[in-house]
């Protein structure tokens, strides 16, 4: 890792969100390609993409340079998030969304490098998307998100907050539909 790079992740930890933003479009392939090994009946790749951008957000807060690599790192924590997701929907509350089938081709898009135009692309549709985000939630909303974005159970977010776990779990629900609206993803 060069030094660079070890600095973009120091100023990360801090909350640099230009740091943030810079090493999502770096690393957004992780996420993409492990959405791709996936398949959600009653989903699409949309939503396990945006799990796996959230999933790289907490990997990139939380990762010590002083610890080993960060493709690998990233990896687990993406791999561990998508798994989580399809797991929820496998319980008995979402049988319509029962299953997924893992596509192994994914494993090659790890290796896949992106061109000096779709990282231009990539850091241009991120800071866009930073900057909506910022403009259209409000400031309980980006707390929120911040909380359960550094890793914070529901419980621990409760607590933080004040509020109940039911209410955190139905708040992070709504606000996840508001960003697939702010983001003009389907659902």
């Amino acid at each position: 890792m060069s030094e660079d790079e070890k600095r973009l992740f120091e100023l990360a930890a801090v909350g640099d969100e230009a740091a943030v933003e810079s090493l999502l479009v770096k690393y957004k392939s992780i996420a993409t390609a492990l959405a791709r090994r996936y398949f959600l009946v009653g989903g699409d790749f949309e939503d396990l993409a945006q799990e796996g951008m959230i999933a790289l957000y907490r990997a990139i807060k939380t990762f010590d340079p002083g610890h080993g690599a960060f493709a690998s790192y990233a990896s687990s924590c993406v791999k561990n998030r998508l798994l989580d997701v399809i797991k929820s929907a496998n319980r008995d509350k979402h049988k319509a969304l029962n299953g997924y089938i893992p596509l192994p081709e994914a494993d090659e898009l790890l290796g896949a490098e992106m061109s000096a135009e779709e990282i231009a692309i990539s850091r241009e549709n991120g800071r866009d998307l930073a900057r909506r985000l910022d403009s259209e939630l409000s400031e309980e909303e980006k707390t929120l998100l911040n909380l359960y974005l550094s890793g914070k159970s529901y419980k621990e977010i409760a607590s933080a907050i004040g509020v109940t776990v039911k209410k955190v779990d139905t708040s992070l629900q709504k606000l996840k539909k508001r960003i697939l609206n702010i983001t003009g993803a389907r659902r």
